[in-house]
């Protein structure tokens, strides 16, 4: 028996999204990151906020202070992505895509991406070295990652694929008073 590929496109188009493997070999959406991955990917997208922050504002000495000073760091989360990706060239793929995105952002304003960089820099290379695992997971720039965080709703950026990714609807907090009173009977 012949199937032809409309017939095939069809039958995998009423699978349901559970059925279809995820990167990882894992059944549903992409398997969200977490632990040793998702720091990775934070330090990456800190180094590539930098890096674009040291061309974009010449702040080149800074950027090689800062990849001196966290190099043991940087290299391991490399490594860890190396891992995480399985071929180099899906790294750099990645890498590229996120250096675009971050690109467009310090051409949108600058100014403000310039401040913004020496900042970071400025935290960084103060007068005590910090943790870069505990500073990169609450930075927000270093979590623009693209990836799905365990646990995290997921941000738009190009780094996704250019794929829009909702994001979750909060229900609106009710005023604390209304909360605590009693209800009329």
């Amino acid at each position: 028996m012949k199937i032809s590929r409309v017939s095939l496109l069809i039958a995998a188009l009423m699978l349901p999204a559970s059925a279809i493997a995820a990167p990882g070999g894992k059944a549903g959406s992409a398997a969200c990151i977490k632990g040793k991955v998702l720091t990775a990917f934070q330090m990456r997208m800190l180094q590539t906020e930098l890096v674009v922050g040291a061309l974009s504002c010449k702040l080149t000495p800074r950027y090689n202070e800062f990849v001196t000073a966290y190099r043991t760091d940087l290299m391991s989360a490399h490594r860890t992505l190396m891992s995480h990706f399985a071929r180099e060239s899906r790294l750099e793929d990645y890498k590229s895509r996120t250096a675009n995105e971050v690109s467009q952002r310090s051409l949108a304003n600058i100014t403000e991406f310039c401040n913004y960089t020496t900042s970071l820099y400025d935290k960084l290379l103060g007068p005590e070295k910090i943790r870069l695992g505990d500073f990169v997971s609450g930075e927000p720039s270093a979590n623009r990652h693209g990836q799905n965080a365990c646990g995290t709703p997921s941000i738009i950026t190009a780094s996704s694929g250019g794929r829009l990714i909702p994001m979750p609807r909060m229900k609106p907090e009710q005023p604390a008073a209304a909360a605590t009173a009693p209800a009329a009977q």
